[in-house]
């Protein structure tokens, strides 16, 4: 009876874990993200537009994250078919000679939050 009543709990703990990883990990490779495009556009002016621009970015990120710790599947799937489009285009991206030179480089953290998400979002194992 004990071992019926703890599978159940390891499944819940299975499922809160890969949205743990899958919250953090969309964290951090979107900062990273981030970091490797402004390393690779030209230099600007930092004024209080771009400045408000990136705090905002931040913020989106930080509530995003928020939920996706508190275990919202929709979120997670939607953001998944997100960030599969965005990797599907920007591989596509890739034949074409005028594109951002940052983009080999970015290919890496979108695949990886797409498959953070998608593990959470549909459970892939």
């Amino acid at each position: 009876m004990a071992n019926e009543d703890s599978q159940p709990d390891l499944e819940e703990a299975r499922r809160t874990r890969k949205f743990i990883h899958a919250g953090y990990g969309f964290l951090g490779l979107n900062l990273v993200y981030l970091a490797i495009a402004m390393f690779f556009i030209p230099p600007f002016n930092l004024g209080l537009s771009a400045i408000l621009s990136l705090a905002a970015f931040v913020l989106l990120l930080g509530l995003l994250t928020y939920y996706l710790l508190k275990g919202k599947k929709m979120l997670a799937q939607f953001l998944t078919v997100i960030f599969g489009l965005r990797f599907l285009n920007s591989a596509y991206s890739l034949m074409d000679v005028s594109t951002f030179q940052a983009v080999p480089y970015l290919l890496p953290c979108l695949l990886l939050t797409f498959y953070l998400l998608g593990r959470a979002g549909w459970d892939w194992h």
